[in-house]
Formats: C-alpha cells, sequence, structure tokens
C-alpha cells in the first residue's frame, strides 16, 4: 500500500517531493465531493465521487496518510490482516506474483530474482495459516503437488561454503514487486468472487461466455506459452465456456483481416481453444445472447470504428 500523500503526486504527474504532496492534497480537498481512490492497483490513483465510493466499498479503496499507515505498522504484527483460506486463493495469488521466467513479461512491476522455495514459504506465509507448521520440505511437496506454475522452471542447485558444504536450490523467476502483494491478495478475495457472481448470472439468464485472446505480430520464443496462460486465466477467472485465439494480430487490425492466412501451427499446441479469429467471428454471427470476455482492452482491439462493426 502507498500514501495518499504519494497517490496524490501519482496522479497530479508530480515528482514525490515535500512541496508538491501540499500542492496536490490541497487540490484533492478543495472538491468536497471527490476522493483519491483505487480499484486493483494502489499506483494507479483516480479521484472519484464520494457518493459513487461509498455505493461500491468493495470497487473502491482509499489511501491512507503516512502517518496512519506507520502507526498501523507499529501496531499490526507479522501476519497481514488479509487472510487466504483455500488451495485455490493460494494458487492464484502464487501464480500473480511468481511468473515463469519463459514468459519474459515486459512489465515494469516484475523483476527476474533467483529465489528458493523457503523464500516463497516466507512471502506465502504472511498471507495465510495454512502453512505455520510446514516445513520448507513440505511446502515444496505442497507447489509440486498443486501444480503451481513456478513448478515449471527447473529449480538449479548450488553448493555454497560457509564452514560447510550447503546445497541450496533456487528458480530464476519473475517476480512481483512487493508493495503490489496486498492488492493482489484483495482481488482474489473481495474481486473475484463478485466478478464469478456476475459471470454466474448471466450464464442463468442464458448467456455464453466467450474468452478470446491474441498475440501481437512481433517475434518472440514463448508465444505459445503465453497464450495458453492467457487461456488459463479465462477459463479460471472469467468461467468462460469458450476460447478463440488470434497468434499472430496487432491490436489496430480489422477482426476480418486477422488469421486470413491459416498457416499458423500455434493453435495446435494449446489446450482447449475452439478456433481463430475466423472460427470467433462465425461464432457470433450464428448466437446471440454473448458476452465476450478478453484479458485487458487492448487483448481485444485498439480499432474502435472495427468493434463497433462488430458490436453491429
Amino acid at each position: 500500500m502507498i500514501s495518499k500523500e504519494k497517490a496524490s503526486c501519482v496522479f497530479y504527474c508530480k515528482a514525490f517531493e515535500e512541496e508538491n504532496v501540499k500542492i496536490c492534497i490541497q487540490n484533492i480537498e478543495a472538491s468536497p465531493e471527490i476522493n483519491l481512490c483505487y480499484t486493483n492497483d494502489p499506483n494507479e490513483p483516480s479521484l472519484v465521487c464520494k457518493s459513487r465510493i461509498l455505493g461500491s466499498p468493495n470497487s473502491y479503496k482509499l489511501y491512507k496518510f503516512e502517518q496512519v499507515l506507520a502507526e498501523e505498522a507499529t501496531e499490526n504484527d507479522d501476519k497481514e490482516d488479509i487472510v487466504l483460506e483455500s488451495d485455490s486463493q493460494i494458487v492464484d495469488f502464487l501464480n500473480y506474483i511468481y511468473r515463469p521466467t519463459e514468459e519474459y513479461l515486459f512489465d515494469s512491476r516484475y523483476k527476474l530474482v533467483s529465489v528458493s522455495d523457503k523464500d516463497i514459504l516466507s512471502t506465502i506465509w504472511k498471507f495465510t495459516y495454512k502453512f505455520d507448521k510446514k516445513t520448507p520440505l513440505g511446502f515444496s511437496h505442497w507447489l509440486s503437488k498443486l501444480n503451481i506454475d513456478l513448478t515449471s522452471v527447473e529449480p538449479e542447485r548450488k553448493i555454497s561454503k560457509t564452514g560447510k558444504k550447503i546445497r541450496a536450490r533456487s528458480r530464476q523467476l519473475n517476480v512481483l514487486d512487493d508493495t503490489h502483494y496486498i492488492s493482489v491478495a484483495e482481488n482474489i478475495l473481495n474481486i473475484l468472487p463478485i466478478h464469478h457472481s456476475k459471470i454466474n448470472d448471466m450464464k442463468k439468464d442464458g448467456y455464453q461466455i466467450i474468452g478470446y485472446c491474441r498475440k501481437s505480430i512481433a517475434e518472440t520464443k514463448n508465444r505459445a506459452s503465453c497464450l495458453q496462460r492467457m487461456i488459463d486465466i479465462l477459463y479460471k477467472r472469467s468461467l468462460v465456456d469458450k476460447v478463440f485465439v488470434s497468434s499472430r494480430s496487432s491490436t489496430k487490425q480489422p477482426f476480418l483481416k486477422r488469421d486470413f492466412e491459416d498457416e499458423d501451427d500455434i493453435l495446435s499446441k494449446l489446450n482447449d481453444v475452439h478456433g481463430n479469429t475466423k472460427d470467433f467471428l462465425e461464432f457470433l454471427e450464428n448466437n446471440t445472447r454473448i458476452c465476450v470476455i478478453a484479458i485487458d482492452y487492448a487483448g481485444l482491439t485498439t480499432n474502435i470504428t472495427d468493434l463497433k462493426k462488430l458490436l453491429r
């Protein structure tokens, strides 16, 4: 969690300095009907009407001043207030924080780090009581049993000499910056259940939930693994019934021109896929009550004109 002082500077695109903090906070407090808040990422603040914040407490989260955060830090013990209870919640948490090296994430929030299972245990320990009596070895067995994504990376074995020979096992992983851990846990506990509830309500109303994902035309060695990750997320987090994939297309490319030359064998390497963009368009044409879900805005298209044509 970042402080309200820092968030205000981020919102107004100012350097986090004392004078800028005063000005930014004054600007916010000058409008009594609004407040600074965030939805998923604390590093993406926005100004929202207070009445709207009160009407959707699970969607909008308020920032706290530095002094309040400091006082709470001294009062709290090592455990976070947010507690993950089920295996599925813990799996989602770990899969978000630790990503396999092969994905080559371009997200600046991730850094390539060498981590051991003991390091991972010390992180998840703060968010659950499940492993309080687990040894690092027992936790390693749990990781393998649940088939956590990070286990696809083979651990490296190094021998360090500190008086005695110690065999250390660690993995090179893309690791999320720890300032985001709390927001990730909050999303798993609060946002996902609400999202699942809305999706299930739509299914009861007769809607088919369809996933769509795409990968850019830029050359990459891990195209299949990145697409499979998106496919798995669509099924697990958005409970989709089918997924269609465009393995090579740009965000502005019209749907009718995507996958026009079906020469790509990527789809044959993917699991639980129901076709490419041509199949996607054919499905839309033959069905009416449909909800299409993409990983993010650019995951579908940034061509607004073409999107309007699709919706018609």
